[in-house]
């Protein structure tokens, strides 16, 4: 798009800034093989088969992509109309995995244009498109942004508030006293879209599902490796940022921690004795 524009000047930007990130990637090529990279890339990374190459000799193994909506109406209210939904986001996202990288999507609900049915599309794509793992999260307001500019200025001068705190400020409310949806939906209730989004977190992480996806590695022991980190990812992150009451929240950390402990001794390496620090 910049390059058909006449006035050249973003063009060359934007050159100089991919330079820059190709300059970066060849240095982490000449690291250890061993040394691996995680991180957060947007998908038009997809549609760069030259880039995918240069990640995946640079030894970045991973990357968080915010793929946020599976439908064109959903994009255009986070504001990445340029985005690709349906079959084609789909293909998009196996390309990462076709040039080595494993991608955690991720994908939000309570848009605007969402509908009961978009949780099972959401759902479908994720299962559909080679993810390795994904995290499905609910619309929050966030200073910055302008969801958050229309949010406050239609709580007014006297937000609703808990514990005192206004809820225009909710990164400082205790967690376990946080709504779970913010922003009012057309259509849906905050209680069902919570619900649905647990519903979609647990289809997602159920054992048959994780177990199919750990064919990215080969060895018994490798795949389940892969099914206690998913399920502690799920139990982190699903339990505690959807539970609606402390109690709940404080059984799935400790359930984590518990996940946690046989993974220490599948991930230990061997005893290098000859190793010496300098």
């Amino acid at each position: 798009m910049a390059d058909r524009r006449a006035d050249k000047t973003n063009l060359h930007e934007l050159q100089a800034i991919r330079a820059e990130r190709f300059e970066l990637m060849a240095g982490l090529e000449r690291l250890p093989s061993d040394t691996v990279f995680f991180t957060q890339i947007t998908m038009e990374a997809a549609e760069d088969p030259e880039f995918l190459n240069a990640m995946k000799r640079a030894h970045i193994k991973g990357a968080l992509v915010g793929v946020e909506s599976v439908t064109p109406e959903g994009l255009k209210d986070v504001y990445k109309g340029f985005n690709v939904a349906g079959e084609e986001l789909v293909q998009r996202l196996k390309l990462f995995r076709k040039h080595g990288v494993h991608v955690l999507g991720s994908f939000i609900f309570g848009l605007p244009s969402d509908r009961p049915e978009t949780f099972d599309a959401c759902l479908s794509v994720a299962e559909r498109s080679d993810l390795s793992f994904a995290q499905f999260v609910m619309l929050t307001p966030f200073p910055g942004t302008l969801d958050f500019a229309e949010w406050e200025k239609a709580q007014g001068a006297e937000p609703e508030r808990v514990d005192g705190i206004p809820v225009t400020r909710h990164w400082l409310i205790p967690q376990s006293k946080k709504p779970k949806v913010y922003i009012e939906h057309p259509v849906m209730s905050a209680d069902h879209i919570r619900t649905r989004t647990q519903g979609v977190w647990d289809q997602f992480y159920s054992i048959s599902s994780i177990w199919e996806r750990s064919n990215v590695v080969t060895s018994i022991k490798a795949r389940l490796m892969f099914l206690l980190i998913s399920k502690i990812y799920r139990q982190m992150y699903a339990n505690t940022g959807i539970a609606t009451d402390s109690a709940r929240v404080n059984r799935s950390v400790k359930r984590a921690r518990w996940m946690a402990i046989p993974c220490r001794y599948l991930f230990a390496g061997r005893p290098m004795p000859d190793l010496q620090l300098r």
